[in-house]
């Protein structure tokens, strides 16, 4: 398990430069801070683990506990958003499910059953299930989805503009055809 997790580790690695050069530029807007932070609080947290070659499941669930509580105080606060919350939290899972202890290969099941789904979510690929080919597919959906939740965060304005304008296109079109019709 421990080796489990120090490869997982190892693998977020690659995450960090990424994570550093989507942050470069402008600069995030002051509402956005708190999910980049919680963002660049994983990436930082495997790095040290990967550079040192700590790690081990305790110090991972340790973690994952306090990112837990940041994102709940952060949502509590309204300085994420409900979609950023759920998405955070489902990585959050997906790293405790994956270094979970599992002897008796009791949960196998339950935890194939989410690993499969995140990586077909994701990176639309079927889930390895098993040895290094499956941690390194876990490892890369989760840096995939930390780097969709940074461009969630740089595209909400984006998004917005377009929901809008979708919004007001369709309504406009509901009006011409409530006038052609009467």
């Amino acid at each position: 398990m421990v080796k489990k997790t120090i490869v997982v580790s190892v693998l977020f690695l690659f995450v960090v430069p990424i994570l550093a050069a989507e942050g470069e530029g402008a600069g995030p807007a002051a509402d956005k801070t708190a999910g980049y932070a919680l963002l660049d609080a994983i990436a930082q947290t495997f790095h040290e683990m990967a550079v040192s070659g700590s790690g081990g499941v305790e110090k991972v669930t340790q973690a994952v506990s306090k990112f837990m509580a940041d994102a709940r105080k952060a949502r509590e606060e309204k300085k994420i958003d409900e979609v950023f919350f759920a998405r955070y939290q489902r990585v959050l899972g997906i790293i405790k499910l994956a270094i979970a202890p599992d002897p008796d290969g009791i949960l196998v099941p339950i935890i194939d059953r989410e690993l499969s789904a995140f990586v077909k979510d994701v990176l639309a690929e079927d889930y390895k299930s098993s040895g290094p080919p499956a941690i390194g597919q876990i490892a890369n959906a989760i840096a995939d989805e930390i780097i969709n939740l940074h461009l969630y965060l740089d595209n909400i304005e984006t998004k917005e503009k377009l929901r809008k304008a979708w919004d007001e296109k369709f309504a406009a079109a509901g009006e011409k055809k409530k006038d052609g019709a009467s």
